[in-house]
């Protein structure tokens, strides 16, 4: 049932809350569940309703704006008393549109954009909420000024709620979901001459505060989320992942459905998003959800497919099975639930679908159980035991079917997860590890050439070898296989960037964007590659969009203050370097961006101690930085001597560094000096025979 009616909104979440999580894991739930019992407490009291919990945010309608204020005022008193929940609230007033439990309008939006200005223990409101109780003496209330925000047309005017005990944010601090401003004055970049630096982002957090109802496209189009594990002892995680990935890679075949990626689909597991939600974050018309439950030696599966435009179940039906062929089960629900939703959404792709043959069931659970623990625990945790445990079940599978290619490629994968993380030094682990990965990477291929999977693991573990033909051959081979698999396409970026050819590991990049629009990976390399093509405006918007969804991710963090310093924004660099220190104090030390903060907060004793060292490249950065224009052009001049001196232009290159130097901002004034010329042309030869020998991202992706 829809009604449309004029109500008051608020908002509220926990500032700081994911790294809470993760330095105190017992103190952020008891914060949560206060948080959460101060909000059944007062939003009731004062005769408003919440609409819904999600992670460590609610959001809450009123019919009154003078009762959305006074609960405002009262939450945020009860947050200040111990234990104190830092919490910020925004609130808006306007047309909402209540259907099935949810609540859509350009009044929600704006409500959360407003509350993302905040800081904790403040109350923001925006100017149409604040006429309507400018009357009422008990709030006073503050400008702060106008704001333009993301996706909202004209600047709001927003005003702080300033009675005794309530958090006012200082203007000249505020930050939030603002659009993005260009800045007028720019200088140049820093150089990459010797080397260009490469991340690869490791952690994701997706958390959507947008609610306008999206626009349905003419293509049928579905996200398919991962099924929840409603089993008594919630160890069926990995088959209800398993299920969604079975239907996923089903649909995935057909080019009559467009299907939102596995990252997209899944960044929405733990939370309790809106369906209107996921499907403008994922630019979808239909969802499906469903759920898993285990008990005894038997297995119930739910599923529901649901319209995003009114949120109406086009269909749903549960599957009861006995427990023992569960990935048999798996194959026939993904089969059956497939032919369902092409019934439903493309009836004439119906005859084209197929899924594979179930594995041996127990070799295949333990490989299930391993990825799982690999992926979704290991690679967070970095946690030693998580790795061992994976490990472990990868080779009790191996045990049990030693002929099945995914089990020797995810213990490979395993294996590369865990080498990346050796330290140089540590010489014998390394070469234990890389021989172990070239054992089960090749068997993998051996066993199955034609599984996406393996040529993928295999590519990666031969570019850690320099082994650019072969690394780029089963990269092929994996895209060719599986094109719509954004983990088929961004193997061939990461090689493209590895060998300087910038331009085309951009357009892969954004590919795997345009299958899967919140792939960590696919983000992170647009980031790089606009970095080192100087595009570094764009740079910092791709940061700030992602820090959007990712609050915390250290390579937006990183980059965004690269750039930022490019650009001379010296506050928007400090407050990337606070955050970055916020989350792990070793990270900055570890990025080497020692310099660069040196030179913004003027540390004349770390940069006396530079000068007095022999790297000239670091001593370009100083007096260019201070403007010190003839001693930071010999310095440069003697940094590209020295590497002329040693410039292998004999070799096949591996790669190089010509678009770094030429797209740099900051060495533009030297192109016409002999000695960089040298130096470009070094670069270019390189790059032309790069160029020429591997084809061209179009030219793969078409």
């Amino acid at each position: 049932m829809t009604n449309r009616k004029l109500a008051a909104v608020l908002f509220a979440d926990i500032v700081g809350y994911t790294a809470l999580m993760q330095s105190d894991e017992s103190l952020a739930l008891s914060t949560l569940e206060k948080f959460k019992q101060e909000l059944d407490r007062q939003i009731p009291a004062n005769q408003g309703e919440i609409i819904q919990f999600y992670g460590d945010g609610c959001l809450c309608v009123f019919n009154s704006s003078v009762d959305a204020m006074t609960a405002a005022k009262k939450l945020q008193l009860a947050f200040q008393k111990a234990p104190v929940v830092p919490v910020r609230i925004g609130l808006n007033v306007g047309d909402l549109v209540f259907r099935d439990g949810n609540v859509f309008g350009d009044a929600v939006n704006i409500a959360s954009r407003v509350e993302s200005l905040g800081i904790s223990g403040s109350v923001l409101l925006s100017s149409t909420l604040r006429d309507q109780i400018k009357n009422q003496p008990q709030f006073e209330v503050t400008s702060l000024g106008k704001f333009d925000f993301k996706n909202v047309s004209l600047p709001l005017e927003v005003f702080a709620l300033s009675n005794e005990g309530i958090a006012v944010p200082k203007k000249n601090a505020i930050k939030g979901k603002l659009k993005t401003v260009s800045p007028k004055k720019t200088k140049w970049q820093i150089p990459a001459l010797l080397a260009a630096v490469l991340a690869i982002a490791a952690l994701f957090w997706f958390e959507t505060d947008d609610h306008a109802i999206p626009t349905a496209s003419v293509q049928p189009s579905i996200a398919v989320l991962p099924f929840r594990d409603m089993s008594p002892n919630k160890d069926q995680e990995y088959f209800g992942d398993g299920i969604a990935e079975e239907i996923l890679n089903t649909l995935a075949q057909l080019e009559a459905i467009k299907v939102a990626g596995r990252t997209s689909s899944f960044s929405f597991k733990g939370k309790e998003p809106t369906i209107a939600a996921i499907g403008e974050a994922l630019h979808v018309n239909h969802v499906l959800e469903g759920s898993v439950r285990k008990q005894d030696d038997k297995i119930r599966v739910t599923a529901q497919l649901i319209k995003v435009a009114d949120g109406f179940h086009v269909w749903s039906d549960k599957y009861d099975r006995d427990f023992d062929d569960i990935f048999k089960i798996q194959d026939e629900l993904a089969q059956s639930i497939g032919e369902v939703l092409l019934t439903k959404l493309a009836p004439e792709q119906r005859l084209k679908l197929t899924t594979k043959t179930a594995p041996k069931s127990a070799a295949y659970d333990l490989f299930m159980k391993a990825k799982h623990i690999h992926k979704n625990i290991y690679n967070s945790s970095l946690n030693i035991a998580d790795f061992l445990k994976s490990e472990q079940l990868f080779l009790q599978a191996i045990g049990l079917d030693s002929t099945d290619a995914s089990v020797h490629a995810g213990l490979a994968d395993l294996y590369d997860s865990f080498w990346v993380r050796i330290p140089e030094m540590d010489t014998l682990a390394k070469e234990k590890y890389l021989q172990l990965m070239e054992q089960e990477s090749k068997l993998a291929i051996q066993l199955n050439p034609n599984l996406a999977y393996a040529n993928q693991v295999r590519g990666y573990i031969l570019r850690r070898t320099n082994q650019t033909d072969a690394s780029f051959k089963h990269f092929l081979d994996g895209y060719k296989i599986s094109p719509k698999n954004p983990e088929s396409i961004i193997g061939l970026a990461n090689l493209y960037l590895d060998m300087g050819l910038h331009e085309d590991a951009l357009q892969f990049a954004e590919k795997t964007i345009q299958i899967d629009p919140l792939y960590r990976q696919g983000l992170t390399m647009q980031i790089y590659c606009n970095f080192y093509l100087g595009n570094l405006e764009e740079t910092v918007n791709l940061c700030q969009s992602f820090l959007d969804i990712d609050h915390n991710n250290m390579t937006a963090l990183e980059y965004l203050f690269r750039a930022s310093f490019l650009l001379d924004d010296k506050k928007q660099a400090l407050a990337a370097w606070e955050q970055m220190e916020t989350i792990d104090a070793n990270t900055t030390e570890r990025l080497g961006l020692e310099l660069e903060h040196a030179l913004l907060q003027n540390d004349t004793a770390y940069i006396d101690i530079i000068l007095a060292e022999e790297n000239q490249n670091a001593k370009f950065n100083v007096y260019y930085y201070r403007g010190e224009k003839d001693q930071a052009e010999t310095a440069f001049q003697l940094a590209t001597e020295e590497y002329l001196s040693y410039a292998d232009t004999e070799a096949i290159p591996q790669g190089n560094i010509y678009l770094d130097l030429l797209k740099n901002r900051r060495l533009q004034q030297y192109q016409t000096k002999a000695w960089f010329k040298q130096a470009l042309n070094v670069e270019k030869k390189k790059y032309d025979y790069l160029f020429n020998k591997y084809p061209r991202a179009d030219a793969i992706l078409k």
